[in-house]
């Protein structure tokens, strides 16, 4: 299938959502490494998230080389809560990584509003809330520096396999370095400007993400939040699996910890 098919969904994505780029990738946890290259983060530079979400979010931190630095939840929504942001914020600190789960949405006002005050980088992780609107009508990964998306069978918009890189207009990341990276570090064929990796979506997934969004933009909202607490999602936070314990990846983060033993014991009530 010619990689034109690729152009048509990144560029249908980029025109429906009046974005600086879409960037097809092969997973969502790509489309969180990629953006963080970009930056040239180095082992002293940190980057916030939460404790309470899958493993992906913060192994992508590490991958690109930084230092994941967990901020507990609000026990309502179980999200990373914006109150609790800026005690975690020091000189080192280079970007947040608030995560969307459930289909339900960081309070991104209070987030952009925080990171624009300590010139932060903010990078969306919508994995399981594509289509999700944000309190100030924008959707979810688009609010920010960069939004990043799982096309996963479990997710509620599926290529089996696959993502998205949402930048929007006027962010703070090089939209161009981060495609390039997405590429082997490619700008023009065989011109190699940065470190990067094949992070490719194959064409004929481009395809089956592209006519879902063409044609059943109900139906991807109407699955939203249909994976939840109740279904086990998630039993420990990523600071308490075994890697992290080995390599002295430490979190304080009393409710995140709370919420997760009573999903593990079956005792969870929302």
């Amino acid at each position: 299938m010619p990689s034109v098919v690729r152009d048509i969904f990144e560029n249908y994505v980029k025109d429906r959502f009046d974005l600086e780029d879409c960037i097809a990738v092969n997973n969502g946890t790509s489309a969180i490494i990629a953006p963080l290259w970009s930056m040239d983060l180095g082992p002293q530079d940190e980057v916030i998230t939460t404790p309470f979400t899958f493993i992906a979010t913060s192994n992508a931190i590490l991958i690109a080389g930084a230092k994941p630095v967990f901020v507990d939840i609000d026990p309502e929504t179980l999200l990373i809560d914006p109150g609790k942001i800026e005690e975690k914020i020091t000189p080192n600190t280079k970007a947040i990584i608030p995560v969307h789960l459930y289909g339900r949405v960081c309070d991104m006002e209070r987030i952009n509003e925080i990171a624009r005050k300590h010139d932060l980088v903010v990078i969306e992780d919508t994995a399981q809330a594509f289509g999700a609107e944000c309190h100030c009508g924008k959707y979810a990964g688009m609010t920010a520096d960069c939004g990043t998306f799982s096309f996963y069978k479990t997710k509620n918009i599926s290529t089996f396999e696959g993502g998205m890189i949402c930048i929007p207009k006027g962010s703070k990341l090089d939209a161009r370095k981060v495609r390039a990276v997405c590429d082997q570090g490619q700008v023009g064929r065989y011109n190699h400007e940065y470190l990067g990796f094949n992070f490719r979506l194959a064409e004929p997934l481009c395809l089956m993400a592209y006519e879902q969004m063409k044609l059943h933009m109900k139906g991807i909202k109407a699955e939203l939040g249909l994976r939840g607490p109740e279904q086990g999602h998630y039993p420990n936070v990523v600071y308490d699996q075994p890697i992290y314990k080995k390599r002295g990846i430490t979190g304080n983060c009393p409710i995140a910890e709370s919420v997760s033993r009573s999903i593990r014991e079956g005792t969870y009530v929302e």
